[in-house]
């Protein structure tokens, strides 16, 4: 026999939500925020000729590039050790296990001059750092050459 159908909370229909204000909003892809904090190494960035990462796309999985921004941490959303903004988009960065300490403790700095290899991490596209710089010291250097 047929039951009827209820809308009635209940032990075989709990109640999820009480209003539509308690549905929780889906978590997206990091937005990217750098545009402004990067604005004094534009002129650095663009004389190394570096790759925005919004250029980056399914068809650069194997290429090696040279990429600049702002170190963010790592998110659950995006597989990776960490993030690179560089106000056109997020990329996560993920470090090989057999990495050097050198590299490691060059990606602690906020601000990072990275030419690493573009990977494709859990469907996202990733870049695996081979070599890294402080890009705060890097304009102070150039800087002084100019």
């Amino acid at each position: 026999m047929a039951r009827r159908l209820s809308r009635r909370p209940g032990p075989d229909h709990p109640l999820l939500f009480v209003t539509a204000s308690d549905i929780p909003i889906p978590l997206g892809p990091p937005r990217p925020r750098a545009t402004a904090a990067l604005a004094p190494y534009t002129a650095l960035l663009a004389a190394a000729e570096t790759t925005a990462l919004s250029d980056l796309d399914e068809r650069s999985t194997g290429r090696t590039v040279l990429v600049g921004g702002e170190r963010r941490p790592a998110e659950a959303m995006l597989a990776g050790d960490a993030l690179l903004d560089d106000g056109t988009a997020v990329v996560p960065l993920v470090i090989n296990d057999r990495a050097p300490r050198s590299l490691r403790s060059g990606l602690e700095a906020r601000y990072l001059l990275i030419t690493g290899t573009v990977r494709e991490v859990d469907g996202t596209l990733a870049i695996e750092p081979v070599e890294v710089a402080d890009l705060r010291a890097l304009a102070r250097d150039w800087a002084g050459q100019v």
